[in-house]
């Protein structure tokens, strides 16, 4: 069996590519809409995640409770973000895209290991 071009594209991002007529590759497909074609904000999605990931790590590494939920906030937009390009995947582009399903797992699991490390509060005694 011959493995083509398209055969092989369950394997690779190529569901949301950014010069998609669609626009879905670049600024989630909104900030076209919003800001203009031209914005500076009207990036490859993968820009995005490249500061979010990099973002998470040097969070992690730091120990205080402001980075705690700085990491719990920014894991909940990541999965909120999951979600609505995982509708668009599976709902717009009728598509699979196994890349993008481990990505979206992976922001999944980053969220639980952020609710993992919140310290509680504590009060302080008088």
């Amino acid at each position: 069996m011959k493995i083509t071009a398209r055969s092989a594209t369950w394997a690779r991002p190529s569901a949301v590519p950014a010069s998609s007529p669609l626009g879905w590759g670049r600024g989630f497909g909104l900030v076209e809409h919003v800001l203009g074609a031209d914005s500076v904000l009207n990036q490859s999605n993968s820009i995005f995640g490249c500061m979010f990931y990099a973002i998470q790590l040097l969070l992690g590494c730091l120990r205080g409770r402001w980075a705690c939920v700085l990491l719990v906030l920014s894991s909940l937009v990541s999965v909120a973000g999951s979600v609505y390009l995982a509708w668009i995947l599976f709902f717009v582009l009728y598509d699979f895209c196994i890349v993008c399903i481990t990505t979206y797992a992976i922001n999944v699991g980053l969220m639980w290991l952020s609710f993992q490390d919140v310290p509680e509060h504590k009060a302080k005694k008088h």
